[in-house]
Order: structure tokens, then sequence, then C-alpha cells
């Protein structure tokens, strides 16, 4: 007979992921980790410890090491890609030269965030450099889609926007992603990254002021100022 008073044991119920939701968790976890040691120095057993399941399990979701990997590597671009459409989203309206000085910094950084940093794709150009390429690629031409998609959005049937699409906005994602993949290589975190955004994105703005072929007195100069002496440290460093 149970006392007056006394507490029954509670129990509580331990929450059962679905299969979708104990990948996801896997793939959070271990992104972080192969970003550090890569597909080769990160045992199944840490990524397992890490997730808080049995290698077991962790197999049953993926099947190798190297299909974790694969996942982790496409996810991590998918990331990357979602979060330089949050950047473009918050640029406000701006002229052609600014605009393409804020999205040039923004393709920088989104390589830098901590979700979505580069230096798992340089593992894995390292490591599964064919897979890689490929998604490398994917990349690429995602982003160049949507700095065409941006660029016409604010620049409709003008000038302006066949200009910077045929001539510059190409160019400006390649430098811009290689910039990018570097400084994440280099273990830049957003705050120190910020900077050589910034200087790298004046260099475009002032590319982009040549493909337009504005002339000197127009823009007004004050509206670039920020530019103009991220051109010249340039000069000055050369």
């Amino acid at each position: 007979m149970q006392k007056v008073g006394s507490k029954k044991p509670c129990f509580r119920a331990r929450t059962r992921l679905s299969r979708m939701e104990r990948r996801e968790q896997i793939l959070t976890i271990a992104e972080p980790q192969f970003a550090v040691t890569g597909l080769r120095s990160t045992t199944s057993r840490q990524l397992a410890e890490a997730a808080g399941i049995s290698e077991s399990t962790l197999y049953f979701q993926f099947g190798t090491k190297r299909a974790l990997f694969e996942a982790a590597v496409q996810r991590n671009t998918g990331q990357r890609i979602t979060e330089l459409k949050e950047r473009f989203s918050s640029i406000p309206n701006l002229n052609p030269i600014e605009c393409v000085e804020r999205m040039a910094e923004a393709t920088i950084l989104a390589c830098v965030e901590v979700e979505s940093n580069a230096g798992l794709i340089a593992w894995a150009l390292m490591e599964l450099p064919e897979f890689a390429a490929d998604v490398y690629r994917f990349e690429i031409g995602s982003i160049a889609a949507l700095w065409d998609a941006e660029i016409a959005k604010r620049f409709a049937d003008t000038p302006v926007r066949t200009r910077l699409t045929v001539h510059l906005a190409s160019y400006a994602v390649h430098a811009c992603m290689s910039f990018g993949f570097w400084l994440a290589a280099l273990r830049h975190q957003p705050a120190t990254a910020v900077a050589h955004a910034r200087l790298y994105a004046g260099g475009l703005a002032a590319a982009a002021r040549t493909v337009i072929g504005l002339p000197s007195a127009w823009p007004p100069a004050e509206a670039y100022r920020a530019a103009e002496n991220a051109v010249s440290g340039v000069e000055r460093m050369v």
C-alpha cells in the first residue's frame, strides 16, 4: 500500500525521432566535425558518440561514412545558397555600383558564416575531388543564377542590366566565391572577414563602373567614397 504523500516515480517519455529528423540531427553534428578533420581523419565512432547514437544507427541512416560526408557537403552548399538569398533580400534599393558592391560583399561573407562555412567543401576538394567538383559547379551555377535574377529584378529593361549580366556577373561570382573559400580555408570568422570582403567588393564596384561606362563625374563621389578608398588601399599595397 502506498503511503499518503509519497511520490510516484516519474518517467520521461523519450522523444522518438523520425528517420528524416534523425538524419538531419546527424548531419547537423557531422558537418562541423568534418569541417575540422575531413573525411579520413574523422571516425564513425566519433560521429556516433557526438550524436548520442550507436554506430549501427549511423550506418543505418547513411550506409557508409563517405555517404554521410557527401550528404554533409551537399547540405552545406545548400545552406550557403540559402544564406546568400537572405543576404540579397536585405540589400536596399541602391544605384548599380553600390548594389554590385553589396552583392559582392554578401557573396564572400556567405562563405564564412558559421552554418554555411566553406571549410567543409575545401576538405571535399582535397579528399573527393571528382565529387566536390560536381558540387562546386552546381553551387557556382546556382549563385550565378541568383546574381542574374537580382540584377534583373533591380534593373529590368535598362542597358545597365545587360551590361552587368553579360560582362560582370559571371566574373564577379567566380571571384567572390574563390575569395570567400580562401577566407574560410584560413579559418576566418565573419567578424574578421568583413574588412577583407569590403575591400574586395570595392574593387568589383570599380570594375562595375568601367563595365557600365560611367563618366568620372557620375555617380557623386560622396556616394562611393568607401569603395574608392578601398580600391586606393589595394593600389598602395601593390
